[in-house]
């Protein structure tokens, strides 16, 4: 999230009744054009956030400080374009990185085991 902050938003999508996500500032259950529902059925919880420089560690918090296996699907867009999605509870096919996420975050990811080599990036 930090690596995106600054004109953007992050949409979590899963079962989020226990997580106090609609409660940040400015939180939305409203799809946008580019962060989209990807459940179709069952219906699942849809929350979209702001993600400005300072709401990483608040969105964390509200998460419970790690991502709960609730959380199904996250998506961040920047300037209107998504550049991470997480999707199936991050299944290591399902993650994508888009050009304003840097190759050394991708790779410090798979260094430190957050994530396995694979993931679909640009």
């Amino acid at each position: 999230m930090e690596e995106l902050a600054g004109d953007a938003h992050v949409s979590f999508e899963g079962d989020l009744g226990g997580l106090p996500l609609s409660t940040l500032a400015a939180a939305s259950e409203q799809p946008s054009s580019v962060l989209k529902r990807n459940t179709l059925w069952p219906k699942q919880d849809f929350i979209v956030v702001p993600l400005g420089p300072s709401m990483g560690k608040e969105i964390l918090t509200a998460l419970g400080g790690k991502i709960p296996r609730t959380v199904i699907h996250i998506q961040i867009e920047k300037g209107g374009l998504l550049q991470f999605g997480a999707y199936d509870n991050f299944d290591p096919q399902c993650i994508f990185f888009g050009n304003a996420v840097a190759e050394t975050v991708i790779q410090q990811l798979v260094s430190q085991d957050a994530m396995r080599p694979g993931a679909e990036t640009r």
